[in-house]
């Protein structure tokens, strides 16, 4: 979502410039190896939150290179499992997240039949419950709603169009609500969801639209095409979002042949 008017509107949360945000093949297999090739695509150790040290061993991890703060880190990261380690780049480095999905973009893509589940299985999933009301809480700028949703005490955080945002806390109080107040009854058409589990780690995405107020025609609306994801973890044994990630961007109007005047043309809005 872009800081405007427009949810995009920081409403919710990917990739500037693309409104895909690959989640569906994250699970391709990786080896967990030492490296010497590659600049790490993460800012802070995902082990003890430091600064990356370059010069600290590195790890491969889903197409990507993680970086440390010091040596001893790379050998408590070989010990966590899969899904540990996802929950630990999304609480403590999350641009490491969207480097894994770039490179799942890249990645060729397994059948789709096995991995995308039906409806049914859709809407029961608990992450996807959990996703769902996001958005339905948003529409309803219902602050207490959204605040069940996410880890407390800035645990959750939050990247909007691959910026980061902080804490869940602040993304709400000085984005997300203020402009909900601008988009009475927000609403996002979903046209693809999907869910990728990993243990107790869920990722969800969801791809779709929403119209807002043209701020500067208030009798017109503008269209946005959007991507959200959702990195949902057990917490103590309820579903909640660790991490919420947001990209939107204007839908482009094709160009229209120059009209013909006539006498009788009146002047209206160009509704650009």
């Amino acid at each position: 979502m872009k800081r405007s008017p427009v949810f995009a509107a920081s409403a919710l949360l990917l990739l500037a410039g693309a409104i895909a945000f690959p989640i569906s093949s994250i699970a391709a297999a990786s080896a967990t190896v030492m490296t010497t090739n590659g600049d790490p695509v993460n800012k802070s150790c995902p082990i003890m939150e430091g600064e990356v040290d370059k010069d600290a061993p590195t790890r491969q991890f889903k197409g990507v290179t993680i970086g440390f703060c010091c040596p001893g880190c790379d050998r408590k990261w070989d010990r966590q499992s899969d899904e540990k380690k996802i929950a630990l780049l999304a609480k403590n480095a999350p641009e490491a997240i969207t480097a894994i999905n770039a490179a799942a973009k890249a990645a060729p893509k397994p059948d789709e039949a096995s991995v995308q589940p039906d409806a049914a299985a859709l809407a029961g999933n608990p992450a996807v419950k959990v996703a769902r009301a996001y958005l339905d809480a948003c529409g309803k700028s219902d602050a207490a709603a959204l605040n069940a949703l996410f880890l407390d005490k800035g645990r959750a955080t939050v990247s909007e169009n691959a910026s980061d945002e902080g804490s869940w806390e602040t993304y709400r109080d000085h984005h997300l609500m203020p402009e909900l107040k601008e988009m009475p009854g927000f609403a996002m058409t979903i046209a693809k969801e999907d869910v990728q589990t990993f243990g107790a780690t869920s990722i969800v995405r969801q791809i779709g639209s929403f119209t807002v107020p043209d701020p500067n025609h208030k009798e017109l609306t503008k269209k946005y095409r959007a991507a959200v994801t959702y990195i949902v973890v057990d917490d103590g044994g309820t579903p909640r979002i660790a991490h919420l990630h947001w990209s939107s961007r204007a839908e482009k109007k094709p160009d229209a042949a120059a009209p013909t005047k006539s006498p009788d043309a009146g002047h209206g809005h160009d509704p650009k």
